[in-house]
């Protein structure tokens, strides 16, 4: 009955498990493992006090219970007590390492929890902008992981936060990838030198991710799908995850559509393998539910990663890493990178309008009487050092506010840990105004005079969405691969003054912006005009850059 009670649990059928181990416990009230999956299954419901009251229950028999502790860690997540969420977390760390270094028997139980808890530590620590803790958390997930594939994911949680992190701390970190690589040192490549006599007539392009669907990589990957030279190009996706809408847009527009979701990597690589393809480019990189593993099979003689990441993978089976000249000037060369750069003459990455963008609307310090800085990029980017800044700006503009979005903001425990952050940085907390996410994102740059790009992690879509709506972005210029992302972005966009070269040139920008007031309404009634007549949104442009470097990797190959 436990079994049965397990599965249906695994199987996502939460009530149906809920009823059985009520069911159970009305005879065997003192099973514990029973109690336990009723606590998990009802945690599943969404019953939360009744979830905690059997995790009492538990407790009463068995204290140091690590399932038990596990499912409130789960609960405090679900109800968004992100401090209590983290202080159980802590707590339950330091209780499994005891009982591992004192309990022999209950060791690799015990260790499969103490791996989960650092994971979760990991994902707490980057919401609430502990990034270097959550490295560190993720790192020891992975070590503690056994199994390949979940070792693999840990990993790239860790490399995904190194990301975060401000630029003085990035060094300690700077050979961290090359591990990731090392995980699938024992995996044969399937590509050869051979795929080159293939003789296909068209090029064969694989594009790889989770993202193919409603998202800022879906978006990006809209002109390479629609406007392919199909007389020189044959396209194949490769989708790993759930399909939407626009999932069947892209179906309908390539040559072959494979859902790989559920697939092993090397099921997954031997299908990619199966189709020949030329050259396999992923669009995931680090980020979640990425399809790395495959590429470490090496099913394409030819592999590309770029669009949807923006540092490397550590794979060797890795060949090139989509760039341009901005955000990777001609000599110079990033020694953490695996991959050799493909440098595009124009943009990286082509923006498209959204069909349903709203009306700009004028700025609101027409109307306030005082300027709005704001930020709707990851909060988790939001440095301490970018709040520092952020603090100078305040104080060069008397009576300006900061507008600020984010997960953490939509619960009491996170405000209050932003507030903490924000007073540690010098930024009062009632010039701030902390909004949580909402369906309507774009029509609240309406609420937004000037918006700040954070450093060293720049803003992306979200950078291209605030200029869409009439919303200057003053970024800083960086010193890596990933910081120079603003100012490619800009440059792209034509509004290269909007581009800071130091902290003091970011103040000034934004200030001297917030002292002029036509100049603000003219570059919210212009902006987006400026964007469709640039580089950025030049998307038969952008196809023919992109195709070219294929075609130009391609023969390299061949020749070699």
């Amino acid at each position: 009955m436990l079994m049965r009670a397990n599965a249906l649990y695994e199987a996502r059928e939460y009530v149906r498990a809920a009823e059985l181990t009520g069911e159970m416990l009305s005879a065997l009230p003192e099973d514990v493992e029973m109690r336990y999956i009723r606590a998990a299954a009802l945690t599943g419901c969404g019953l939360y006090d009744e979830a905690r009251a059997e995790i009492a229950r538990i407790r009463a028999v068995r204290p140091d219970h690590a399932g038990a502790a596990r499912q409130e860690i789960y609960i405090d997540r679900a109800e968004d007590k992100i401090r209590t969420q983290i202080e159980h977390l802590r707590a339950l760390i330091a209780m499994l390492t005891e009982r591992i270094a004192a309990e022999e028997e209950s060791r690799a139980y015990c260790t499969v929890f103490l791996a989960s808890a650092y994971s979760l530590l990991g994902e707490a620590l980057t919401l609430t902008g502990e990034s270097a803790e959550a490295v560190e958390a993720f790192l020891a997930s992975s070590r503690l992981e056994t199994g390949r594939v979940q070792k693999a994911i840990e990993y790239s949680n860790a490399l995904f936060a190194v990301n975060y992190l401000p630029t003085h701390l990035r060094g300690t970190y700077a050979g961290l990838a090359r591990g990731y690589g090392a995980l699938f040192a024992d995996v044969q490549a399937l590509a050869s030198a051979a795929d080159a006599a293939r003789g296909h007539d068209r090029l064969r392009i694989g594009y790889i991710s989770p993202d193919l669907r409603t998202h800022p990589v879906g978006t990006l990957m809209r002109p390479l799908l629609h406007l392919c030279d199909r007389s020189r190009f044959a396209v194949y996706c490769y989708m790993s995850g759930a399909e939407d809408v626009l999932s069947q847009e892209f179906r309908a527009a390539v040559d072959a559509w494979r859902n790989i979701q559920g697939m092993t990597a090397a099921e997954a690589a031997a299908l990619v393998r199966s189709d020949e393809i030329d050259i396999l480019v992923d669009l995931a990189g680090h980020t979640q539910d990425n399809c790395l593993p495959v590429l470490a099979y090496k099913p394409a003689p030819v592999q590309v990663t770029g669009i949807g990441y923006f540092n490397t993978t550590g794979l060797p089976a890795v060949d090139y890493m989509l760039s341009d000249v901005h955000v990777d000037p001609e000599g110079r060369e990033d020694a953490a990178f695996t991959e050799e750069m493909i440098r595009l003459p124009h943009s990286h990455f082509c923006y498209t309008l959204p069909e349903d963008l709203s009306a700009v609307t004028p700025p609101p310090m027409e109307r306030s009487g005082y300027v709005t800085f704001g930020s709707f990029n990851n909060f988790s980017k939001v440095t301490d050092e970018v709040l520092c800044l952020w603090g100078q700006l305040l104080d060069a503009v008397p009576r300006s506010r900061l507008l600020l979005k984010s997960k953490l903001f939509m619960s009491e425990e996170g405000r209050e840990l932003a507030a903490e952050r924000f007073t540690r940085c010098g930024i009062p907390v009632e010039r701030v105004e902390m909004r949580g996410f909402s369906p309507d994102h774009l029509a609240e740059y309406g609420d937004m005079d000037i918006a700040l790009d954070t450093f060293p992690y720049t803003g992306g879509i979200t950078t291209c969405e605030a200029l869409a709506m009439g919303v200057p972005v003053v970024t800083l210029r960086g010193e890596s691969h990933g910081a120079r992302f603003g100012e490619s972005l800009l440059t792209n966009a034509n509004l290269t003054e909007l581009i800071a070269k130091t902290p003091e040139d970011y103040v000034h920008i934004a200030a001297a912006l917030a002292s002029d007031p036509a100049t603000l309404r003219a570059l919210r009634e212009n902006l987006r005009a400026i964007l469709r007549g640039s580089p950025l949104m030049d998307a038969h442009g952008y196809v023919r850059d992109v195709e070219a470097a294929y075609e130009e990797i391609w023969a390299r190959f061949v020749q070699t």
